[in-house]
């Protein structure tokens, strides 16, 4: 039953989405694939440049440059709201109560 229900539904969801939304969606997966690839460049770039400054400066007598890989990119940390905050420090209050509880318990 449910299974059926699925299917109807994704054939509606399919039926509703305008051929609009469909080029929109292939150009962004093809500019995605086409960031991803440019990215692989840039890095290959950077190193390119990191050795032939490195030969330069070898060839004039100076050791060369150390720099730090990159990091990978770290998504962006998503922003809490007061009330998601106020609510964290509740819970993380309300542990730290029991957690004393319990040892006082124990040392009793």
């Amino acid at each position: 039953m449910a299974l059926e229900i699925s299917r109807w539904l994704e054939r509606a969801w399919r039926a509703l989405r305008s051929p609009y939304v469909c080029v929109l969606e292939d150009e962004l997966a093809r500019t995605r694939g086409e960031v991803e690839r440019l990215r692989g460049e840039i890095d290959v770039l950077r190193l390119e440049n990191r050795a032939v400054v490195n030969s330069l400066l070898g060839t004039a007598g100076v050791p060369p440059i150390e720099t730090p890989r990159p990091l990978p990119s770290v998504p962006a940390v998503r922003r809490r709201s007061w009330a998601q905050i106020a609510t964290a420090r509740e819970i993380e209050t309300a542990r730290t109560a029991q957690k004393r509880e319990r040892e006082a318990q124990r040392d009793a």
